[in-house]
């Protein structure tokens, strides 16, 4: 994949990242997965769960902002998201501050941009490729790739993710720079939330002779679309010459008619075949480029109405502008060698009625409202934000479904803000969230829409966990305070044949598990040793973020301890080695909340509810022990656990 080449050189030119920003109209989340990210990474490529869970956690060390952006409308009920990186659905209709660049609820976020920031530089990146396999592998398509060392390019593509950002609810974190050139750049980012259309900056004032487009795509009326053209940007003696791309090498997408008859008759229209022969494994030539005499365009502009943003003024035509971005670059160079071998246009060569309608977009039903969800991995807790758009009143029927929370969630909407109205939600047991990353809306029975959960704070997600207690010991008694991570498995696996385990025990994406393995003996040597050793790394901890990771995150943490000596419990009942079971697991819980009592915490650390629900309920002493002997094992093991990792 030549793209995904050039894209890998344009990582090593910006250094070690720091941000990775995505757009596209519709996404394949699995080769986002499976090709971008590990190029971002710099791994191999994921061939099974655990691989993708291994991603997930360089990611999570990488500390790299990744972010992904999509028309909402396309995000696709399908997807078979493997990781936990944020991919937000981007409502062009839901700002009214757009309906003056001619955006409302029938535009389309078309706009393929890539941005990445590291400690040597940035780069900003546009073209017509969408983050598909067939945009980077299939397709013939454009994309360039410039430097950001001017001020102009940086505040121009500032200005197209600060209003992005805005749309999906979140801050654009990116700074004020005065650290740039304030020279003239060749290369201009032009998108649609500038105030001068692209197409005027794209003819720049001038009078011009001929435009060359690459489009896949074209209105009903292409006559009707030249005419606006040459009317509304003042180009009277406009030729424009057309390389088309042709459905299974026969057809346009538009309708042959006598007016545009008369422009091939005229010369005014030209249509020519593709300059470069498409190799046969080519699915299609979906590259969308303009080039006048004076400069080339190379963007997501497609030769339609929407796609050239070609709406003007306050026309109440019924037309719309989609959101669309690209390069226009200062380019003298001839048009001849962007166009093939000039072809008889007739009617033959266009689309039918019937064609029309098989080739043309099928927009999903969108929501009367818009919803984002976000799951904290910190606080373990689910966040909305919605609010009702449609002209109608806020409806009451509908439900929202999520992962690790077995009943419907009504949708209430506040009558007057029509702004959703459902408090945070925290979950106690996390475990379908590991490997569903969806939300999904409901209206009764039927399924309304599927969306992605944004997922926040994800270094506290934990991906490995010990197969069972006994394991769990013996690494901490074996290796010491820093045992391997080697020797924990994924959550999320999967076995030989291709099913799903989930901690240990198949899955079937309900709450019933099965469990695998038997759990083996602990011996007390053993539990005192390895609490031992437990302690002592505690005590050795100087940062909340360190002390975070071994209660919460790290494999064999205190949270899974917790669990797994709780399963136990329950399932040996009360005898005295559950009893100093218990005792050994709540002491190192009070142990390391009073070390975090000590350390100074920051904006991202875990919220003190998660740590108060570490503890395991204490089961009762053998009925046959009196309290004097209850009493005298009280006291010693208060002197024991006392000197715990500090001998």
């Amino acid at each position: 994949m030549k793209l995904l080449n050039a894209f890998a050189e344009q990582i090593k030119v910006c250094g070690k990242l720091k941000r990775v920003w995505l757009t596209s109209f519709n996404i394949d989340i699995e080769f986002i997965e499976t090709y971008m990210l590990p190029t971002v990474l710099g791994v191999e490529i994921p061939r099974t769960r655990m691989d993708y869970e291994a991603l997930q956690l360089v990611l999570n060390d990488s500390g790299i902002d990744f972010r992904v952006f999509c028309d909402r409308r396309f995000i696709g009920a399908d997807q078979n998201k493997r990781t936990s990186i944020p991919v937000y659905g981007v409502s062009p209709g839901n700002k009214v501050e757009l309906t003056r660049l001619g955006i409302n609820e029938d535009s389309l976020f078309h706009a393929k941009v890539i941005y990445l920031e590291g400690e040597y530089g940035r780069v900003l990146g546009a073209g017509s490729a969408n983050l598909t396999l067939s945009g980077w592998g299939r397709n013939q398509e454009v994309f360039h790739f410039v430097s950001v060392e001017t001020l102009a390019l940086y505040q121009s593509l500032k200005a197209f993710f600060q209003v992005v950002f805005a749309n999906v609810g979140e801050e654009c974190p990116l700074e004020i720079r005065r650290a740039f050139a304030r020279s003239e750049s060749p290369v201009h980012f032009c998108h649609s939330f500038q105030s001068e259309a692209f197409i005027s900056q794209l003819f720049g004032g001038k009078s011009l002779q001929r435009l060359a487009v690459w489009s896949p795509y074209f209105p009903k009326d292409l006559a009707g679309f030249i005419r606006d053209l040459k009317q509304n940007f003042n180009q009277p003696q406009l030729k424009v010459c057309l390389v088309a791309d042709r459905v299974d090498g026969q057809y346009l997408r538009t309708q042959w008619s006598d007016a545009l008859g008369q422009l091939f008759k005229d010369k005014e229209l030209i249509l020519c075949q593709n300059p470069r022969a498409l190799d046969e494994r080519m699915s299609m030539c979906h590259a969308k480029l303009w080039k006048t005499s004076r400069h080339l365009a190379i963007g997501s502009w497609n030769f339609t109405h929407a796609g050239a943003n070609a709406r003007v003024g306050g026309q109440a035509d019924g037309r719309h502008n989609n959101i669309e971005a690209g390069f226009i670059i200062a380019d003298n160079s001839p048009i001849d060698p962007l166009l093939g071998k000039v072809l008889d246009a007739h009617d033959g060569l266009f689309a039918t009625d019937e064609q029309l309608a098989a080739e043309a977009l099928v927009v999903p039903e969108p929501l009367p409202f818009d919803i984002a969800v976000t799951f904290d991995w910190a606080s373990q807790t689910y966040c909305f934000k919605g609010q009702w758009h449609a002209a109608c009143s806020p409806e009451q029927d509908f439900t929202l479904r999520l992962p690790d929370h077995e009943k419907p969630l009504p949708l209430h909407w506040m009558p007057q803000k029509k702004a959703l109205q459902i408090s945070d939600l925290p979950i106690g047991t996390v475990r379908a969230l590991l490997t569903d990353h969806c939300f999904r809306v409901f209206r009764g029975d039927k399924l309304c829409h599927v969306g992605m959960l944004i997922e926040t704070h994800t270094q506290h997600r934990r991906a490995q966990q010990y197969d069972d207690l006994k394991s769990l010991f013996d690494a901490m008694t074996y290796a010491g305070n820093e045992p391997s991570l080697e020797d924990a498995s994924y959550r999320v696996r999967e076995t030989e044949s291709g099913e799903l385990l989930l901690d240990g025990a198949t899955w079937d994406g309900s709450n019933t598990m099965q469990a695998v393995g038997d759990p083996g003996e602990i011996s007390y040597f053993r539990l005192f040793s390895a609490s031992y050793q437990y302690a002592a790394r505690l005590h050795e901890i100087e940062q909340i973020r360190t002390l975070e990771r071994w209660v919460f995150s790290r494999p064999g943490c205190l949270e899974e301890l917790v669990g797994k000596a709780a399963e136990r419990i329950e399932k040996n009942g009360a005898n005295v080695f559950s009893w100093f079971l218990a005792q050994e697991v709540n002491g190192l819980c009070e142990l390391a909340a009073r070390i975090r009592q000590r350390l100074p915490k920051n904006e991202q650390s875990v919220p003190l509810s998660r740590w108060r629900a570490l503890f395991v309920a204490e089961p009762a002493l053998p009925a046959g022990a009196n309290d004097a002997y209850r009493q005298r094992l009280q006291q010693e093991y208060q002197v024991i656990s006392g000197k715990w990792g500090t001998q």
